[in-house]
């Protein structure tokens, strides 16, 4: 066990580093994106204060710059976040905000999965919950955990009936848990009827001590103090993984 921790160590020391690497790149046209699209409405906005040009063909344009400048601003705190990663995982904890994190990967992850044929359903609700420990290795490793399970689901099989068609689907839920006094995420994949707004799940046994090779960072979260893993099957295709983490002090004002 000894071994196997100290090679996954190892093999994030080198991760890190890459992505210390890549995020240096990425970072130096991002700034100047940011910078070109803020200088372009300023422009706009000088135009339209002085009734030069065409006003609808200028407020298009603006709308069109200030698209940019958000998702720029969207990729600038994916970058800010992988950052942090870079620096070091560490061992410190702080409180932080479960929902911002999952909101931030369904942000990520949504489109590409549904080009994939996997539909992925999450509800977060920024700004009601707290809890501790580290919030990037927390985003990295349900990155991790979003990828494995989009790979481990089988196509499901097509039927004559169009409504009948099975479709793939990974599932995020965050709750707190009074009697445990922590926050807990569900991550869950099955193949799920078209026709049904629920996944039919057959019991699973938990299985906290086994959690794939694939996961490493999952790994790591649960090791954390306060934290835990588990993992159970539900029927043939499908996996649910429940994380628990220790629930911050921070709660919103009523």
């Amino acid at each position: 066990m000894a071994i196997r921790r100290q090679h996954i160590e190892s093999q994030l020391r080198v991760l890190q580093e890459a992505v210390a690497s890549a995020v240096h790149e990425l970072s130096q046209p991002l700034n100047v994106v940011n910078l070109l699209a803020d200088n372009a409405l300023e422009d706009v906005t000088i135009l339209q204060a002085s009734g030069a040009g065409d006003a609808e063909v200028l407020a298009g344009l603006r709308r069109r710059v200030e698209s940019i400048v958000e998702q720029s601003g969207k990729a600038s705190d994916i970058t800010r976040w992988i950052r942090a990663f870079a620096i070091g995982l560490g061992e410190e904890t702080a409180e932080f905000d479960p929902d911002a994190v999952i909101e931030r990967i369904a942000g990520i992850f949504t489109n590409d999965l549904r080009v994939a044929g996997v539909t992925l359903v999450a509800d977060p609700a920024p700004g009601r919950r707290s809890a501790v420990g580290n919030e990037a290795l927390l985003g990295f490793a349900l990155t991790e955990t979003i990828l494995w399970m989009s790979n481990a689901l089988p196509r499901p099989a097509m039927t004559d009936m169009q409504d009948e068609v099975s479709g793939r689907e990974i599932r995020i839920l965050c709750a707190e848990d009074a009697r445990s006094q922590a926050v807990v995420i569900e991550i869950s994949s099955d193949i799920v009827a078209g026709s049904s707004p629920e996944p039919v799940k057959a019991p699973g046994r938990e299985c906290p001590d086994k959690i794939p090779a694939a996961l490493p960072l999952l790994a790591l979260v649960g090791q954390a103090p306060g934290s835990q893993v588990a993992v159970s099957r539900t029927g043939e295709a499908g996996v649910r993984i429940r994380l628990s983490l220790p629930l911050g002090d921070w709660r919103p004002e009523p």
